[in-house]
């Protein structure tokens, strides 16, 4: 059951009230592969709803989802339902699907804790597979596992119970039995209606009208006069909070951003606006009917920065051209100035040293101006008004505006020099007195000017390297594919044509070719091949995919020829969820950058005091000879001496380290990560990964291959022989999907037993299962589950003996009763990977506590944790799914930074407790939303990458953030104190040298971080 989603034009969507269960008997989700044409969906419906002890079903080609109706006490079994599709025919084949809930969550006020705590609640409820809970739309996606059927209200009731200020509610189509229901109504057709279409599957109904003609109050009437319920979701209401990504040019320094970021934010109508330095880019959430694009370019644009939106896959080529042109620009400026600098620093370093040329520069022109005077004040000008032109129109923007950053601080030190210079000229034409011209104040602004637009030319073309991670992942995208054309009947292939991979869509049929790439994700349907998927996962192994077998866009058949069935497109691709976590972790800030912004925004006014008072102080000791004579240069007086020092003060004091170090290092960091299977969403994990002391493994599927085999049985029935038993234990868990109940399965199939549907079948969650088989009562599963339904012979000192003797060896005991009494002891063992020993080895010489959590009994999981060389006092056993979450807390609550390893599947409530969570093997699922990062592998040692990674990630963060910060505060310190406070003779530093140091700090955060070795181990090391 889903609600209407954003982005539908206009959604009619029932009530909240729920149909009693009584009524509908029993629903089983199913997918159906291998539909290519409608015609298919109908002889799939056809067969499902003939299928003994089915009511009714339907199937939605377009969703590829089945519901199928039966009644309570049919004695129907999914899989049998499962074997009924493939009879329709070869191609066609079904997998039992978890349906999803939506809900809509009011009053959750934050993130981190109302979002978390709602999930952790959805999570823990049993039957619960997976919950997400996004903070952002206010809504919770809910996947109940099959065999369940929820009551609506207990969810909300769960959400209602946190909080007072928490509501909840759910929208659902209901009362529509069948498709053809659906399609019954949807061809009824309203005055005004332009077109409506319904969804069985997805209980939803998309309704395009035109609100002069007909009104949504009579939408909704005629749906209830046909017999059905429903109610109104306006998709303008649904869809009225838009995102938008701009472009930002301009920006230079961390003042910038926060600049952009508070005009945003403070915009009417502006959700949340997040601007990225590192990435040029303003991400902004904003209500469409208050603000809009264009509105939001033109408040950026009027305090000085450059603004352009562009959407979709032509972002990061737009980006990049943009940083293109803005290397242009810098390179031009560079040359420029340099072309007029050195004929100055040739001038007055040479050849006023050498006498012939000296008394020619020494020439008067007219009383009082020199010819070396006003050729150097000529070359000073294009330098001053052109090469420096940026700076001084974003340094007069900003004042309008009230936002001083450091460009005001160039323009400033610069335009003193050069205009002070002017008036030397002047005052010494007037006095008749060329000696009173200052002419090393036009090199000081010259040369200034040029370090400066050399460290931005510098430092922009080290920023355009940063997103090199993210544009080879954006090159994987594959431009076109072979799409399959069959016959109107769908039973043949007639041809095919390349099409544009945006042409594509789900249901298609492609061909792939040896040394082809995967266009899109799919199922292969026809074939076989083997598949390197190291692009995606960072694994070289090429795997070999059959039949059934799921494959993933962008990666590329090495050998062999098969046909898939397009499952995902556009923005559903794993390639392209892997873009996007890529792209909103390096726009995301770390925690540490909140400092760097504080400081920013008051950082341009600190400075100018600070130069100011510096100038004044130092003029006052000169003016009343407070200090030696001869500390002043020959060629400077005493306003001279003492400007040069509030130039200087102005000049080093430039915080590009603030600025630059964090999103940098955020982004390179991610960036690689990508590049080896480590997808780190954001600058928080980062720094989370950092602090971490204690590291928690779910044990089946994560610790363990996650493969469970049947190795021993011990049987006690006198009158059932051994093969009877596996029988009828094959056969009753035909009906369970639970990994141990397969193991039983493939065990029984192993000995070539033939196996019988089971009826009456009852199931409970980790616990165990009840059926009847061939006439018998069949219990099967833990002791607990054994105890509870009365089955006699448990407390038997040989069962115990046996049992005892299984879990000694580290395996798993599944009990089995047949008519009440224990008939056997089936012992289930599921072997540890072959990493995981020397993964935990290297996560103890990490520092690291290791812990292992399981739902298994303290003897089966104390032989596992010796095996893996872990101590019995870091095991927790006997541990349901619902209750990891309350352990990672206990050890919360101990003062530990934790940090939980699991399959982001039932333990995606522990993971968003932990303080960090990692979900492996992530690399077909990587929407798992608790996680903080995702291994694209199911190699354990990826974990030890992951937090090697983000440590030195983060400490690159601090060795280039701390000692540039140092430096200027110490240069900025000596310069204020030399100037002020204290007389050091023997140091001093000019404004060519500040600026020098200054473009030196801007520039290391960028190349350091660009030039680390990030990943500075190898997995041999690790051994």
């Amino acid at each position: 059951m889903k609600m209407a989603r954003n982005g539908d034009q206009s959604a009619v969507a029932p009530s909240n009230e729920t149909p009693s269960c009584d009524d509908e008997g029993r629903v089983v989700y199913l997918t159906i592969n291998g539909m290519r044409r409608k015609s298919c969906a109908r002889k799939v419906q056809d067969a499902l709803s003939a299928a003994k002890g089915v009511t009714h079903a339907a199937v939605d080609f377009e969703t590829k989802q089945a519901a199928v109706f039966a009644k309570t006490d049919s004695g129907l079994i999914e899989t049998a339902l499962v074997d009924v599709v493939r009879a329709v025919g070869k191609k066609y084949s079904a997998t039992e699907a978890a349906h999803t809930m939506f809900l809509s969550i009011e009053g959750m006020s934050c993130a981190k804790n109302c979002a978390r705590e709602v999930q952790q609640a959805l999570s823990a409820m049993e039957g619960v597979v997976t919950a997400s809970v996004d903070f952002e739309t206010k809504t919770a996606s809910i996947d109940v596992a099959p065999d369940r059927q929820f009551d609506d209200e207990a969810l909300l009731e769960v959400v209602r119970r946190l909080a007072p200020k928490f509501n909840a509610r759910l929208i659902r189509l209901s009362g529509v039995k069948t498709a053809e229901n659906g399609s019954a109504r949807q061809q009824k057709t309203l005055p005004g209606v332009v077109s409506a279409s319904v969804s069985f599957a997805t209980e939803k109904a998309v309704v395009q009208f035109d609100r002069d003609v007909v009104s949504v109050e009579a939408l909704v009437k005629t749906v209830e006069d046909v017999g059905y319920e429903a109610s109104c979701t306006p998709a303008d209401e649904q869809s009225k909070i838009g995102d938008a990504t701009l472009l930002i040019g301009g920006m230079t320094y961390s003042s910038c951003s926060n600049s952009v970021e508070n005009v945003l934010r403070n915009t009417k109508g502006v959700v949340s606006a997040t601007v990225n330095l590192a990435t040029e880019k303003a991400v902004i959430r904003f209500d469409k009917t208050v603000v809009g694009i264009r509105t939001l370019i033109e408040l950026v644009e009027d305090i000085g920065y450059e603004a352009s939106y562009v959407s979709g896959a032509e972002a990061q080529q737009a980006l990049g051209e943009q940083r293109t042109r803005e290397i242009a620009r810098y390179r031009t400026d560079f040359f420029a100035a340099l072309a007029f600098t050195l004929p100055i620093l040739l001038i007055m370093l040479v050849f006023e040293n050498i006498a012939r040329f000296k008394h020619g520069l020494k020439s008067e022109i007219v009383r009082g101006l020199s010819c070396e005077a006003l050729v150097v004040a000529v070359l000073a000008t294009p330098v001053q008004f052109y090469s420096a032109r940026r700076f001084h129109i974003d340094a007069w923007k900003g004042v309008g505006n009230r936002v001083l950053g450091m460009a005001f601080l160039v323009s400033m030190g610069s335009n003193v020099s050069y205009f002070y210079g002017l008036f030397t000229i002047v005052r010494a034409i007037s006095l008749g007195n060329m000696e009173a011209v200052n002419m090393d104040i036009f090199m000081t602004s010259s040369v200034l000017i040029s370090f400066v637009v050399l460290g931005k030319l510098l430092e922009a073309t080290a920023k355009g390297k940063t997103s090199d991670a993210l544009t080879k992942l954006m090159e994987l995208q594959v431009k076109s594919a072979t799409l399959m054309v069959f016959s109107p009947d769908g039973s043949s292939i007639s041809g095919e044509r390349i099409v544009p991979i945006e042409l594509v869509q789900r249901g298609d049929v492609l061909k792939i070719v040896r040394g082809a790439s995967v266009p899109t994700d799919g199922v292969v349907v026809y074939g076989e091949g083997r598949v390197n998927e190291s692009m995606l996962t960072g694994e070289s192994k090429t795997i070999k995919k059959v039949v059934g077998d799921r494959v993933l866009g962008a990666t590329l058949n090495v050998d062999g020829f098969f046909h898939m069935e397009v499952t995902g497109i556009d923005n559903d691709t794993a390639l392209s969820q892997i873009i996007r976590l890529v792209e909103d972790a390096q726009a995301s800030k770390a925690p540490i950058q909140a400092y760097a912004d504080c400081i920013s925004s008051i950082f341009v006014p600190v400075v100018v005091g600070l130069a100011l008072g510096t100038f004044v102080v130092w003029y006052i000791l000169c003016a009343r000879d407070a200090i030696p004579q001869d500390w002043i240069p020959d060629s400077d007086g005493k306003f001279v001496f003492a400007l040069d020092f509030g130039i200087a003060t102005l000049v080093v004091a430039c915080p590009c380290a603030l600025g630059l170090a964090t999103p940098t290092d955020v982004m390179v960091g991610t960036g690689v990560g990508a590049e080896h299977g480590v997808l780190i969403k954001g600058g928080e994990p980062l720094q989370a990964a950092r602090s971490v002391n204690t590291i928690i493994f779910d044990k089946t599927g994560t610790l363990t291959m996650g493969k469970p085999v049947v190795t021993d049985m011990y049987t006690l029935s006198g009158t059932l022989s051994a093969e009877k038993l596996v029988i009828l234990a094959g056969s009753a868990e035909l009906g369970s999907e639970h990994p141990l109940g397969t193991a039983i399965t493939d065990y029984a199939k192993s000995m070539s037993l033939s196996l019988e549907q089971p009826t009456d079948f009852l199931g409970a969650l980790e616990t165990g299962i009840s059926c009847s088989v061939g006439g018998h009562i069949i219990v099967i599963g833990n002791r607990a589950w054994i105890e509870d339904n009365a089955v006699e012979g448990v407390d038997d000192i040989e069962v115990d003996q046996a049992t005892i003797g299984f879990q000694n060896g580290g395996k798993t005991s599944i009990y089995m009763g047949v008519d009440g009494e224990l008939s056997a002891v089936f012992a289930v063992a599921d072997a540890p990977r072959a990493e995981a020993a020397r993964t935990l080895r290297k996560l103890g010489t990490m520092g690291l506590e290791v812990w292992m959590v399981t739902g298994d009994n303290a003897r089966t999981a104390f032989t596992i944790a010796e095996q893996l060389g872990m101590s019995r006092h870091n095991v927790m056993a006997d541990v349901l799914p619902s209750q990891k979450a309350s352990k990672v807390k206990e050890l919360q609550d101990m003062g530990r930074i934790v940090a939980m390893v699991g399959d982001g599947i039932n333990d995606s409530p522990a993971l968003a407790q932990a303080d960090l969570g990692i979900a492996i093997g992530g690399g077909t699922d990587i929407a798992v939303e608790t996680a903080g990062m995702v291994l694209m592998t199911s190699t354990l040692l990826d974990v030890i990458t992951a937090l090697h990674l983000s440590r030195i990630t983060f400490n690159r963060i601090q060795l280039n953030y701390y000692p540039a910060d140092v430096c200027q505060r110490c240069d900025g310190s000596l310069v204020c104190i030399r100037g002020g406070f204290v007389a050091i003779p023997s140091i001093y530093t000019p404004p060519i040298v500040a600026d020098d140091k200054t473009k030196s700090t801007c520039t290391m955060p960028t190349e350091q971080t660009l030039s680390a070795p990030l990943l500075a181990f190898t997995l041999q090391e690790i051994e």
